[in-house]
């Protein structure tokens, strides 16, 4: 006798080995389970070893004689073979009969997918795992490229199922004589019933078996769906993006399902989750319920329901779930106690089913892992560099340490925001990190695929900067060893802020060499103030001391305003209300633009040059006001007062006193005019000799009297030409002594009022001598003088009285005789 049901397996010997019966469940995206009883018989069976015998492929069978029917094929691997009992040469084990994808549950990994769609995943996962094309198919549509993916602390299977069933992904599995083929679909591409055939329903009681392979029961279950589903969700990178999804689940349904952060990134991807979720709703909306005797129904197939009473039901449906039963236990009656088995029939099911026209998609069932702990990490970066290595929005490359791949250099993670203390509009606080840091993340929601920088955490490769070496110490280093040190010491609290670049630093507080306040640095300094800078020394203590040591130059610029600078005295301090400008080589004050001004309201006004002096104004004028006492100009050597370009004015309410103890007083000019012009006496006095030459003309004029006076004995004047004496009114000749004119040409004296020469000189005339007055009578005095000359006349063109005759003047003493 034939068994109808048989095993074959490299594992189990092919003789003795029979099966007794077994049950199990295929169900959509589930990994069926087939538990056979098995008897193994004779020697053969005594020596199978079950260690080995796991893994092991295997084929259970149905294989009617008395029917046309194709052999109905369980295929896979073995997870697990049980003894169950032992007797009379017999043994009864039982094998559990699985698909390959069932041993993916028996892993635990951690790890990162980045830049890849969820498909891509998938077929990572089952390559990791001995897949290859020729067992598996994917009949999928497109995806989206996914930045993160995160498996953590989960199976693959768990991992890739979870992901299908968001995606709306579901899968079944095919069965031949080579194997299973897993088969991966997201959309109505069920397939067709293996058979062909209608099955007929028809309702039994008792063992009547007349209507052969059909269902002997339908049943229909309805169920309450929420009226909608709608999805919302955040993407930091477009924050003012209103992320939404909904969709309409029942019309008469009661509620809706509203969920947060159901990680889409787009509108159109919140719409396509909200849909996906629908229709697995939709897909339990009404499930049919269905036990018989007909075989080849597999979860993922359609088949067709006929002679239902209701004609409603009588249409084509699409088995989820399927319970196979088999028994062929006749003759074993030895282990009939350990078998229980449900049904007595060769080959019996109960299936799920639903509306071959509703869109399938698996239950979310899978467990989402949460992460509502830390977990920790080190920033990553596709370069060795020594600076941090961030994108356009501020975010890192990181490596977690769960993740067990071998991605490097910014390739084991998308980009991860770092959670700072500080921000906001144009406000915030980043202290960038290096490659090579260690982190801890936190993950929003929980979400393994949603992680965030919490912190840096040190370890003994990037130590803290403070340890119990400098417990007083907070500190803020950067990796350029830019610092920030804060002592909290008792007594001795101090903040210094320092850069290694040219040993600068300013450090507060606690002295270093008597000094509180100290700002260093090897190179240049500036200080920029928008508005007042203030600096003050001594206003606490009452006494301080500004010491500034410049080794080069020092410029102060004032661009618009003044420069005052104030010097105070103090009670008991000989150095106070005293400002010294000492400088080893030159000192310059410019003012580019308005005045210079040096004020000293008591005392004196010192300058001590020991070479040259230059005062030079380019454009305006040059003034020495001396509002009470004596200006004084001293020189050992030669004055020089040049004014090149104009006239130079002296001027003097008083006197003006220039004097030459030894050498020459001389008044010189290359081309014009010499004048001294006196509003009241002039009086040029000489203790020697004094000459007044003209290369040119001499004229001497005077408005009113003209006096000529010479105290000696002698007056000469010499002419080389004529001499002319031209007098308005009264013209006085007062000679001492002698008077001898020797002119050769002609003196002219033309006067308003009266001209006196009173000279203590020798007056000579070598020729005539005339005397005109042509307004008013004219008087020539003469005293102890002497005038000789030939035709010597007086000539009055005015008065009444022409006399030219021999005539004897006497005047005090004086005897003039004409001939």
């Amino acid at each position: 006798m034939n068994d109808l049901i048989t095993i074959s397996s490299s594992a189990l010997p092919d003789v003795g080995t029979r099966v007794i019966g077994f049950r199990g469940v295929e169900a959509i995206s589930k990994p069926y389970e087939i538990e056979i009883f098995v008897s193994l018989e004779g020697s053969e069976g005594d020596e199978v070893d079950f260690a080995d015998a796991i893994g092991a492929k295997a084929k259970l069978i149905i294989d009617r004689t008395d029917d046309k029917l194709p052999p109905f094929i369980f295929a896979g691997v073995l997870a697990g073979i049980d003894l169950l009992h032992a007797v009379e040469g017999r043994s009864l084990v039982r094998v559990v009969l699985v698909p390959r994808l069932r041993l993916l549950g028996l892993s635990k990994h951690s790890r990162i997918f980045t830049k890849m769609s969820v498909p891509d995943v998938i077929e990572a996962i089952l390559s990791d795992n001995g897949f290859s094309g020729d067992d598996y198919e994917l009949r999928l549509g497109s995806y989206e490229t996914e930045e993160h993916i995160c498996q953590y602390r989960e199976s693959d299977l768990d991992f890739i199922s979870r992901w299908m069933e968001r995606e709306g992904i579901y899968y079944y599995f095919l069965h031949s004589e080579d194997g299973e083929k897993l088969i991966l679909a997201d959309d109505k591409t069920y397939e067709e019933d293996a058979l062909g055939m209608p099955i007929r329903y028809f309702p039994q009681l008792g063992q009547d078996q007349s209507a052969g392979a059909s269902f002997r029961s339908f049943i229909a279950r309805h169920r309450t769906l929420p009226s909608a589903i709608k999805l919302k969700d955040y993407d930091y990178a477009r924050p003012n993006l209103a992320l939404s999804g909904s969709a309409s689940v029942s019309s008469t349904g009661a509620g809706e399902v509203s969920l947060y952060g159901e990680r889409f990134f787009t509108p159109s991807a919140g719409e396509r989750l909200a849909k996906l979720r629908a229709e697995e709703l939709l897909a339990r909306e009404v499930v049919y319920h269905a036990e018989g005797s007909r075989s080849h129904i597999r979860p993922g197939s359609k088949f067709d329901l006929e002679d239902h009473p209701r004609p409603a039901l009588n249409t084509t449906y699409l088995a989820i779930a399927v319970h196979h039963f088999g028994n062929q236990a006749a003759g074993f009656s030895a282990f009939k106690k350990f078998l229980d088995f449900e049904h007595d029939d060769v080959y019996f099911c109960e299936l799920d089913a639903i509306p071959a026209k509703v869109q399938f998609r698996a239950e979310s069932s899978t467990h989402w892992p949460r992460i509502f702990g830390f977990e920790n990490g080190i920033v990553d970066g596709s370069a060795d560099s020594e600076y941090a290595q961030i994108d356009d929005q501020g975010r890192y490359s990181v490596k977690f340490k769960f993740d067990e791949t071998n991605l490097k250099d910014g390739r084991a993670s998308t980009f991860v925001r770092m959670m700072q203390p500080h921000g906001g509009g144009i406000e915030g606080f980043h202290f960038p990190l290096r490659k090579g840091t260690e982190v801890l993340f936190s993950f929003l929601g929980g979400d393994p695929d949603r992680p965030v920088i919490s912190g840096v955490t040190p370890n003994a490769l990037t130590p803290s900067p403070v340890t119990s070496g400098n417990h007083t110490l907070n500190v803020i280093q950067t990796g350029g060893r830019n610092r920030f040190e804060l002592d909290d010491r008792n007594g001795q609290q101090r903040v210094t802020l320092s850069t290694p670049h040219e040993n600068s630093y300013i450090r507060m507080g606690y002295p270093n060499a008597r000094h509180q306040l100290i700002a260093y640095t090897n190179r240049n300094t500036i200080v920029n103030a928008g508005e007042d800078f203030d600096l003050r020394v001594g206003q606490v203590q009452g006494s301080g001391i500004w010491d500034a040591l410049i080794k080069n130059h020092w410029k102060t610029h004032v661009e618009a305003g003044g420069v005052a600078l104030g010097v105070v005295t103090a009670p008991g301090d000989p150095e106070a209300g005293t400002y010294a400008l000492v400088a080893e080589q030159n000192i310059s004050l410019t003012a580019d633009k308005g005045n210079y001004s040096l004020n000293v309201t008591k005392g004196a006004w010192v300058t001590n040059v020991e070479q040259d002096t230059t005062w030079t104004i380019k454009t305006g004028n040059t003034k020495i006001d001396t509002q009470a006492g004596t200006t004084q100009l001293l020189s050992k050597k030669k004055v020089t007062v040049d004014s090149t370009d104009n006239a130079m004015d002296i001027h003097a309410k008083n006197k003006i006193f220039i004097n030459s103890t030894t050498g020459q007083i001389e008044i010189k000019t290359d081309t014009a005019d010499v004048k001294i012009d006196g509003k009241s006496n002039v009086h040029i006095e000489s203790h020697g000799p004094m000459t007044i030459k003209s290369v040119g003309e001499l004229t001497q004029e005077s408005k009113q009297k003209w006096y000529a006076r010479s105290w000696g004995d002698f007056v000469k004047l010499n002419f080389s030409m004529g001499v002319g004496f031209t007098i308005g009114m009264t013209s006085d000749t007062k000679i001492g002594i002698f008077n001898e004119n020797l002119i050769g040409g002609k003196m002219e004296l033309t006067l308003a009022m009266k001209a006196a020469i009173s000279m203590a000189i020798n007056i000579e005339c070598a020729m005539g001598l005339t005397v005109k007055n042509k307004i008013g009578p004219a008087e020539i005095i003469y005293r102890n003088a002497s005038i000789k000359n030939c035709n010597l006349w007086f000539k009055n063109s005015v008065g009444p009285k022409v006399e030219s005759s021999i005539m004897r003047l006497q005047r005090a003493g004086v005897h003039i005789a004409l001939a």
